[in-house]
């Protein structure tokens, strides 16, 4: 079955969000959870601004036959400032890799009481084997385990959610002014730090505006769904879970081993397709540099990720994440900026069809 460009860059635009911060509800209790009912309006706010900046991502590349990250930065910002950008970017994709074998060697702890060490290793091998087959590597990898990741999560947090007696918010105050509102753009802002340079890649797909706007909407609603469906059990066990690595371990522990094991499903998935899109980006920054050894850099990559991942999962998402916000809240006004004005004459059509080629030469 073919299925539509749009939706594949949708899959892999929402899967950039779905690492162990979401899906472990790390990121979701920082982030919203911590400000009670106003809370889900931030995710609300968050997602909105997931569909307008992946939208107008999409635009521009297909507007101006952008097909990478580098040209993508180079024509907003310059031959000066863009290799800037993409070095600060490129450093925060690597900090996020080794999040998500954080993230995977705390689960293997948690979960299977193994070593943290094996538990990262062992997705960073499987990342490096994606790698090795570049872009359609990533695009099989994310529709496959897509399916898994969203409705899985889903059924977590409305089953997690319904099981539960006491009422939700009960033990939550009302939000601090507009801090859940400044909490969910920088929350936006750092995963699009993230996510544009992913988009950017898989631009080549989006054919068509409709595309475009298929990859760029459906990606943020479908991340907005699956938040707010798992928000919902944070706010129950809030003050069980608040001080744990993987707080929803501890939720679906509650439910038995089978519930466990459909979750720790959903994480591993989130984990896999969110390290393997991280590290596909700095791939590419790294090939732009010169380093067209891929499975050479693949390797040099995941070991030092591997390494790296031992800083802890919580200390880089506390620390690192929310630094990188402030870098993207610039980028996303550039991005709306651009995407907004007219297309500049002095580049060619992206693409023509066949049909349309077939009348010229007649």
């Amino acid at each position: 079955m073919k299925i539509n460009n749009g939706i594949k860059i949708a899959i892999v635009y929402g899967s950039v969000f779905l690492g162990a911060g979401f899906a472990s509800g790390r990121e979701l209790i920082q982030y919203f959870v911590g400000f009670g009912r106003i809370g889900m309006w931030g995710l609300i706010v968050s997602g909105v601004l997931f569909s307008l900046v992946g939208w107008s991502v999409l635009t521009i590349c297909r507007r101006e036959n952008i097909t990478s990250y580098s040209g993508l930065m180079r024509h907003l910002l310059g031959n000066r400032l863009g290799p800037i950008m993409e070095g600060l970017v490129a450093a925060f994709l690597f900090c996020l890799f080794s999040a998500m074998l954080a993230g995977a060697g705390a689960t293997a702890y948690q979960a299977f009481y193994l070593p943290f060490t094996a538990g990262a290793l062992i997705v960073g091998l499987i990342v490096f084997g994606v790698l090795c087959f570049g872009l359609e590597g990533i695009i099989k990898i994310n529709l496959f385990l897509a399916p898994l990741m969203l409705l899985g999560g889903i059924f977590i947090g409305i089953y997690s959610f319904l099981a539960y007696t006491t009422p939700v918010f009960s033990s939550f105050g009302k939000g601090l002014g507009l801090a859940w509102f400044l909490s969910a753009i920088v929350y936006g802002s750092y995963n699009l730090v993230t996510g544009v340079p992913v988009l950017a890649a898989t631009s080549k797909l989006a054919e068509t505006k409709n595309h475009a706007r298929i990859g760029g909407i459906l990606g943020g609603s479908v991340i907005t769904i699956l938040g707010l469906a798992m928000s919902l059990p944070l706010f129950l066990y809030y003050a069980d879970i608040i001080s744990l690595e993987i707080p929803f371990l501890h939720i679906a522990n509650n439910h038995g081993y089978i519930f466990s094991m459909i979750y720790v499903s959903v994480l591993v998935s989130a984990l896999l397709t969110t390290a393997a899109c991280n590290a596909f980006a700095v791939m590419q920054w790294l090939e732009g540099r010169g380093y067209k050894n891929r499975v050479k850099a693949a390797a040099v990559l995941c070991i030092c990720a591997v390494l790296s991942a031992h800083i802890g999962f919580s200390n880089i998402v506390i620390f690192v994440y929310p630094i990188f916000g402030f870098l993207g809240l610039f980028k996303i006004v550039v991005i709306l900026l651009s995407a907004v004005s007219k297309a500049t004459p002095k580049n060619p059509p992206r693409r023509t069809s066949n049909v349309a080629n077939a009348s010229t030469r007649v």
